[in-house]
């Protein structure tokens, strides 16, 4: 788990007018919801400050959001969802979800594969399906990653969701039985062996004398 500090100003002012003059600024609109909120609060951040947690921690950072309203105490938070521009430049608002550490999370994070497929070795292709997944857990057990080694898979196997080696405390939500890596026989190979079998079966045995 990985944490990072984000300074916040509480904003009375809403509405797309503000929005737009906040964005102008440099700085994004966003909205910090939770159920142990009475009603959500309303903030914007240094759009470039936003920019570098999801470029270095992504959606699977606590982040302790340090509220410049003597009124609203500092809160723990994760990104929720974010919007950007038609260009995927610019940031247009940030959702963030108020986060307890004695209360689980269900959180998105990377599948990473690591190791050399012996099926590889003999030609094969890595299709790599699954790139994430859903995991519930506390949030001081939130992984960066998990790894999945795909070193003994041959050509035409497979692993599963299933498979996917997790940390104590941490439980995978998304469906078990989901492929997460295969290794493919390349078209090329698969062709040439079924041309070669179409061959064999069409050469008539040889009767004996």
């Amino acid at each position: 788990m990985s944490q990072v500090k984000l300074e916040a100003k509480v904003r009375k002012e809403t509405g797309k007018g503000a929005a737009h003059r906040l964005r102008r600024e440099g700085r994004v609109p966003a909205v910090l919801y939770g159920h142990h909120l009475e009603q959500p609060i309303i903030l914007d951040l240094n759009a470039k400050d936003v920019e570098k947690v999801l470029q270095t921690s992504g959606k699977t950072a606590i982040i302790n959001l340090v509220l410049n309203d003597p009124q609203v105490k500092d809160q723990l938070a994760m990104l929720a969802e974010y919007d950007r521009d038609v260009f995927g430049t610019r940031l247009l608002h940030v959702d963030f979800k108020q986060v307890r550490m004695d209360e689980k999370v269900t959180v998105l994070v990377p599948v990473v594969l690591v190791g050399e497929s012996q099926g590889v070795k003999d030609g094969g292709v890595v299709e790599h399906v699954v790139r994430e997944v859903e995991i519930e857990c506390l949030p001081s057990a939130i992984p960066a990653h998990l790894e999945v080694d795909i070193t003994s898979l041959g050509l035409g196997h497979h692993l599963t969701v299933a498979q996917i080696p997790c940390p104590q405390g941490v439980e995978i939500k998304t469906e078990p039985s989901e492929t997460v890596v295969s290794i493919a026989i390349p078209r090329s190979a698969a062709v040439e062996a079924a041309e070669t079998t179409e061959t064999a079966e069409s050469v008539p045995a040889t009767e004996e004398a």
